[in-house]
């Protein structure tokens, strides 16, 4: 059962992470640049639900494309891990969400600099 919480929160939060990402720092959208207080497109020239459109789109593509595979097996091994350090606590439910956050804000992040890493693309 805590891989199951891994793996869904790792999912769920990587969306939010994302649009997070968005209004502080930067998400490439695909086929259309950086959106982002740091990309091309400035998040403060367009309205909070197009910017939420544009990323949740982003985010679907990117998971198409290896995301819906990277971020549930990462959810699923921090659910593993966590679970079993954790396993006499009595906050382990709360140590599994904020680990699987915590990997899902970090694949974000890595996607969102991916273009300093390999060069642009």
């Amino acid at each position: 059962m805590d891989e199951l919480k891994g793996a869904i929160t790792a999912l769920v939060s990587s969306l939010l992470a994302a649009i997070l990402f968005a209004f502080i720092f930067r998400v490439p959208i695909p086929f259309g640049g950086y959106i982002g207080p740091f990309g091309e497109f400035s998040t403060y020239n367009m309205g909070a639900v197009e910017v939420i459109k544009s990323v949740s789109f982003a985010w679907v593509f990117y998971g198409v494309l290896g995301g819906f595979i990277v971020l549930p097996l990462s959810g699923v091994f921090i659910g593993t891990v966590v679970g079993q350090k954790y396993s006499r606590s009595e906050h382990k439910n709360r140590m599994i969400i904020m680990w699987a956050i915590g990997i899902s804000t970090i694949l974000v992040f890595l996607l969102s600099i991916l273009d300093f890493i390999i060069g642009p693309w």
